[in-house]
């Protein structure tokens, strides 16, 4: 295939540790391979670059995971893949993949196999307060810090769940940012949670002493760390200028009478991730549920594959486990589409595989050791009140929603009488919190509400991008001068 005239061995959607890693692993393995991503690096939210017009000279001095993502992308640059940045896929069928850069037209490409690679985004946790200025999601906080070097606030309260609570609270402080606090919802570790660590330590020892590490940052500089803790409110007028955090029990429900005040000009919110599905639905792709995972998550063969023909995926996008083993699943998707295409013999895939796979399962081994202190409890649907806006694109509350729900479970109805979901986002903020008070309203698991229909383009677009030039309009839409 010629990747000149826009057809591919392996189109690779996602410009991050997965998509990285697949693309570079293919082209060793002698396919033509084009990786986009709608960002105007590559790196992905873990390994985001600084801004343009910041020049690194010494890559070492921005820290580990700095260097880790250095080095996956300058191996993918020198890969020969065709790296289209700024560009976003609209919708994908049978091969046809249709593509928009910033600035011009779209433009449909052909592949042979297309790798889904698409990441995560944020979990989005509603309650009172969240859309005042200054809460920020560890993301966005990240953004500001990596991307443009600005401090987030004055006073920062991180609160949220999981390795992110040790780890992102500890960069901040070790940027020089003052974290009053870390609020973490899960359970502080017991002695059987060591030992099942000590026991998954094989191939995970780094993530073992980053752990320790972080740690002792935040106790060298004095970072009070507080367990089963979760914001309640947040208060302020133009901004935002207080937290109310109370004590929660073993699924993350408020215990009354324990809620704390803290005054902060911000909060960063890190419960977690969503895996970022829109495309995988939108091409048909069978999904399940794990809310550990972060909710839905597609299903996978041994070699990535999903379950519809030529597409497979990878990294955070299929279940969010971190950015090694991202890089190994895209690596795997690799092997998986060369041996698809008859460029792999089955026994030469088994055997680059091999390693692949033992370094997988140790991960998956140590990743339910961790799984008690981090596991995602229900209350984290229950903060919101009635007046609390629940779709802010739209600026839709929960009672609307709970008004809509009263004589529908589907999701798409409620969707149409309120709007909530229409929003630039398109429901990436607000559909599962929908899902969440519809599930309530009819006594239904989260994991028994259909998510709404999925829809193209996955992505919002210029009408300018996707006109028919050669349509006269006959003067009807003629711009005033």
């Amino acid at each position: 295939m010629d990747g000149a005239t826009g057809r591919y061995d392996l189109l690779v959607v996602g410009g991050g540790p997965a998509g990285m890693a697949a693309a570079t692993t293919a082209r060793e393995l002698g396919l033509h391979v084009a990786l986009v991503d709608e960002r105007p690096s590559l790196g992905g939210q873990i390994y985001k670059q600084p801004g343009e017009g910041f020049v690194v000279r010494d890559h070492a001095a921005l820290g580990r995971d700095h260097v880790a993502g250095r080095v996956l992308i300058d191996a993918t640059q020198r890969s020969g893949a065709h790296v289209l940045l700024r560009t976003s896929v609209l919708t994908l069928r049978d091969g046809d993949v249709v593509l928009h850069t910033e600035g011009e037209p779209v433009r449909t490409v052909r592949a042979g196999r297309v790798l889904l690679a698409p990441g995560a985004h944020d979990r989005p946790v509603v309650f009172p307060g969240w859309d005042l200025p200054g809460v920020l999601t560890a993301g966005g906080a990240q953004t500001l810090v990596k991307t443009q070097r600005v401090a987030p606030g004055e006073r920062v309260l991180f609160a949220g769940s999981g390795p992110l609570a040790l780890a992102f609270p500890a960069q901040l402080h070790g940027y020089g940012v003052n974290v009053v606090a870390a609020l973490e919802a899960g359970p502080p570790p017991a002695p059987r949670d060591a030992l099942r660590l000590l026991g998954a330590a094989r191939g995970n020892r780094q993530l073992l002493l980053d752990g320790l590490r972080y740690r002792a940052a935040l106790l060298r500089g004095r970072v009070p760390l507080r367990y089963r803790r979760i914001v309640v409110r947040a208060e302020g007028g133009d901004r935002l200028a207080a937290v109310v955090h109370a004590a929660v029990d073993s699924g993350w429900r408020v215990l009354p009478g324990t809620e704390e005040r803290i005054e902060v000009d911000t909060l960063c919110l890190g419960y977690g991730f969503f895996p970022s599905v829109e495309l995988m639905r939108v091409a048909g792709c069978a999904l399940r549920y794990d809310e550990d995972l972060g909710g839905p998550v597609v299903e996978l063969d041994e070699w990535m594959r999903t379950s519809v023909p030529g597409v497979l995926a990878a990294g955070d996008g299929t279940g969010v486990a971190g950015a090694l083993v991202a890089v190994d699943e895209g690596r795997l998707a690799a092997i998986g589409a060369a041996l698809d295409l008859g460029r792999l013999p089955l026994p030469a895939a088994r055997e680059r595989a091999r390693p692949l796979r033992a370094r997988l399962d140790r991960k998956r081994v140590f990743r339910e050791a961790l799984g008690r202190l981090y596991r995602v409890g229900p209350g984290v649907y229950d903060l919101a009140t009635a007046d609390t806006v629940v779709c802010r694109c739209e600026e839709v509350t929960c009672a609307a929603v709970d008004r809509a729900a009263e004589t529908t479970a589907d999701v798409n109805v409620v969707k149409g009488y309120t709007r909530a979901g229409m929003g630039l986002c398109q429901g990436r903020s607000c559909q599962r919190q929908v899902a969440a008070r519809v599930a309530r309203r009819h006594g239904l698991r989260l994991a028994e509400v259909p998510t709404g229909t999925p829809r193209s383009p996955v992505r919002p677009v210029p009408a300018s991008a996707v006109a028919d030039e050669q349509l006269q309009d006959g003067g009807f839409f003629t711009r005033d001068a």
